[in-house]
């Protein structure tokens, strides 16, 4: 019988996202009598902060400005404070940190100078490698046992500083129960698009789509989003804000196609909602929608090219019968990339690294290599 193992997550909490996504799920669906877990949300902020300390806040504002990890919160901190104590006790056989462009500024480095056993730390990175150069930290990179990534096109930058037997690719899952298709969709001549969603998206591209359809009655566009989109004033386009997570579910349900177009990206969790939902898909032609999609389900269009996103849909619209076929393959898809299933590939890996341990070599950037990067972050 396989023993328990004990591990601690800290995840950054964003208010926008839907409490049915995003990587926490992981978490949630791993075996209870295998694995008992400890999930810690840290703020996107710098005001969480115990009150004891709030007089020291400009000082820790200035110190962790230091690590080169422009989205680096006093709120991670304080996380990575809250892990420090249960780690040194043995409490714990992995940290790991759900969103690392956030998060390990300090933990993984104070763990190696412990003479005793440690926990092993993990770090999943999300976000696409024209971002990498910019969040990340070369000395940070090196000091984790492991790292995660969501897509091929991570791999080259992290390999740079960890060996690549310690950088692991996953898919990102879905919950398939509650991302559904409705029990029946009539396919027609009408075509009902949904867009989900505001970081990394071409808006100016949806823009374009959109005025091509405008005399097009046949055509409407529901878009959900909290950030400024660009498409005011678009007679044949809806827009939504602040809507529950149930409304959410059901306007996918309610769509005919899913319709993403993307600057970049790894995972996305409308892409995986969307299929989920049994939407056929027209969305960019890139490294991570490729590794998710896995030729099912959808129409991948080159980047920024507007007209064969209109060409698509046309497509999508004029053909019902193989709009009916994509809607099942991406629902087959999704059904691939449940939770469940996701959960099972990280309950084998975090037994494989506990027991190859933490005896590793960090592949260091040389001295002097590492710029101090700021960016102003988007979400």
């Amino acid at each position: 019988m396989s023993r328990l193992l004990r591990l601690r997550f800290v995840h950054t909490r964003y208010p926008h996202w839907c409490a049915r996504s995003g990587f926490t799920q992981v978490v949630r669906h791993l075996d209870p009598a295998g694995f008992r877990s400890v999930l810690d949300g840290a703020a996107d902020s710098d005001d969480d902060v115990p009150r004891w300390l709030a007089a020291a806040k400009p000082w820790l504002r200035r110190r962790v400005a230091r690590g080169a990890m422009p989205w680096y919160k006093l709120g991670d901190l304080m996380a990575e404070l809250r892990a420090l104590p249960g780690a040194l006790a043995g409490r714990y056989h992995a940290v790991h940190f759900l969103d690392g462009e956030h998060a390990g500024q300090y933990l993984p480095r104070w763990l190696k100078r412990v003479p005793w056993p440690r926990p092993v730390t993990v770090a999943s990175f999300h976000q696409p490698h024209t971002l990498q150069e910019q969040l990340l930290n070369p000395t940070l990179i090196g000091a984790l046992d492991h790292v995660t990534v969501l897509s091929p096109s991570q791999v080259p930058f992290l390999a740079r500083y960890l060996p690549r037997e310690r950088i692991h690719l996953f898919a990102h899952g879905v919950d398939t129960a509650f991302f559904r298709p409705p029990m029946q969709r009539q396919h027609t001549d009408r075509l009902h698009c949904i867009t989900v969603g505001h970081w990394l998206r071409d808006w100016p591209l949806m823009r374009a789509v959109a005025a091509a359809f405008r005399d097009d009655p046949r055509v409407h566009f529901h878009v959900v989003s909290s950030g400024d989109t660009g498409l005011d004033g678009l007679p044949n386009v809806t827009l939504y804000r602040g809507i529950s997570d149930d409304e959410l579910a059901q306007r996918y349900r309610q769509a005919d196609a899913l319709l993403l177009p993307l600057t970049e990206c790894t995972a996305n969790n409308a892409l995986l909602e969307g299929i989920a939902s049994g939407l056929p898909a027209v969305t960019t032609d890139l490294a991570g929608t490729r590794f998710h999609l896995a030729g099912a389900g959808a129409i991948l269009t080159p980047p920024a090219d507007a007209r064969a996103c209109v060409e698509a849909l046309r497509a999508l619209r004029d053909q019902p019968d193989r709009r009916a076929a994509l809607a099942r393959e991406a629902r087959r898809r999704a059904e691939e990339l449940a939770w469940p299933s996701i959960a099972l590939r990280f309950e084998t890996f975090y037994r494989e690294i506990v027991t190859r341990g933490t005896r590793f070599e960090a592949r260091l950037p040389a001295p002097g290599a590492i710029r101090r990067r700021r960016s102003s972050k988007i979400h």
